[in-house]
């Protein structure tokens, strides 16, 4: 449940409602309350929108239904690699230090 306060507008100096969240609208003007919220938000929304659809195997709504389940795969694949890799790389350069431990 959300308290309602009121805060003056930035745009119109008025004062109005305002309940705490990002999509608050004053009620004189129409202005965004948080419009540098707001924007940040949008803008945010946008980059990982762009990041997904610049993946090679982001899935598209054309696609069929074997290439759906290929990128999904292959998704769940790539991560398991990388943090295979990762473990890898820990792996050895705990062995690394050991090894240099011993040798001193």
């Amino acid at each position: 449940m959300s308290v309602k306060r009121e805060i003056k507008c930035l745009h119109c100096k008025e004062w109005t409602l305002w309940r705490g969240e990002i999509y608050d609208r004053c009620l004189y003007c129409g202005e965004f309350l948080q419009n540098e919220d707001f924007i940040k938000k949008v803008e945010t929304d946008i980059r990982t929108q762009v990041k997904e659809e610049n993946d090679l195997f982001h899935i598209k709504p054309t696609d069929k239904e074997f290439t759906k389940k290929s990128k999904k795969f292959l998704r769940r694949f790539r991560k398991v690699f990388v943090v295979a890799q990762a473990a890898l790389i820990a792996f050895m350069s705990l062995l690394l230090w050991l090894i240099g431990l011993m040798s001193t």
